[in-house]
Formats: structure tokens, sequence, C-alpha cells
């Protein structure tokens, strides 16, 4: 099994090194070898950009799958569902065409209320989206919410927006009950 996870900072471990993303916690509990194409800032219409060269054109690397997260900058930014949705249906499509299987990510909570009502409209959006398309989902976001709702969320986090090494801790556990039955 190949893949690449395609996203923004959260896929890429800011504020910390790929080491502490939860790719390479995944990466190595499973021991896969999966590429981590997340770039700092990156909204879905710029990992929509790169799809082409970071997924597809990765000469190094084919894979057979892609795990896309992604909408965090989208929401912080405050852009239309109907602009990321469009974004996440182009990929997921792209990903079809060449034969590589897509996977979805739940992105987790945002702390900061409006943007986290944008962003519980994307996840919405691609639940319901992945249920019509029969895609697998890595539910990142239920997790957290539990967490928050128990009084323990603050440590999962960095910032506002970005998990700390214990929250890219927990989102490698998840990717990692998620991609098992795939794997077996």
């Amino acid at each position: 099994m190949k893949i690449i996870a395609l996203g923004d900072s959260i896929t890429q471990g800011f504020p910390f090194s790929s080491k502490e993303s939860w790719v390479y916690y995944t990466a190595q509990e499973l021991n896969l070898d999966i590429i981590n194409q997340g770039i700092c800032g990156d909204l879905t219409r710029d990992m929509l950009r790169r799809f082409q060269q970071d997924v597809l054109a990765y000469t190094a690397y084919t894979p057979n799958h892609v795990i896309i997260l992604g909408g965090t900058n989208d929401a912080a930014l405050g852009y239309p569902l109907a602009e990321v949705s469009t974004n996440f249906t182009v990929m997921v499509d792209m990903a079809c065409r060449h034969d590589i299987i897509p996977i979805l990510g739940l992105p987790i909570p945002f702390l900061v209320r409006e943007e986290e009502l944008k962003l519980m409209s994307y996840r919405k959006w691609l639940q319901d989206y992945a249920d019509r398309k029969r895609i697998k989902i890595i539910d990142f976001y239920g997790p957290f919410r539990a967490a928050i709702e128990a009084g323990t969320g603050m440590k999962l986090y960095a910032d506002e927006v970005h998990p700390s090494v214990e929250g890219y801790q927990l989102m490698g556990k998840v990717a990692v009950e998620s991609l098992k039955e795939l794997i077996s």
C-alpha cells in the first residue's frame, strides 16, 4: 500500500517537525511508507492546484491511496462551502480517474467559534459527500470533540488551530485504526 497525505499545516505537523505529525505516527505504527504532502497555509484550492504534481505525478512513488485533509485555512478566511466543496470534488475525481483511492479526513475542531461554525459546514458536507460516493472517512474530529466536551481538549492543542504533540499522536491513532482494515 502506497499512500500520499495531502493537506495543510495540520498534515505537515506544524508547529513541530513532520516527525511529530499524524502522518509520521501512522506510517511508523503501520510500517507503511506514507508521503507527507502537507504545506502550511494551504487552502483547498492550493491543494487542488498541486494535486497533479504532488499526487498524480509524484515520480518516485505511485500511490494507490490519497488521504485528503483540508479546509481549516478556508474556514479561517471565510471561504464559502460551494468553493471548498468543489475543490474536494475535483481532487476526488482526479484521484479516481487515475485509479487512486481517495480517503477524506474530517478536520479537527477549530477553537475559535466563528471559524468552527464555517468548518462544521465543511465537515457536514464532507461526511454527506463521502456517504454518497462511498469514500472512506478518517474522523479526526470526533475524538477531539469528545476530549473538548470532557474538559481535556486543551492539552490536544498547541494553539487555537494546531494540535500539540499529544494531539498529533491522537490523530495518528485515529488514522491507524481507520487504515488497518485497508491493509489487512
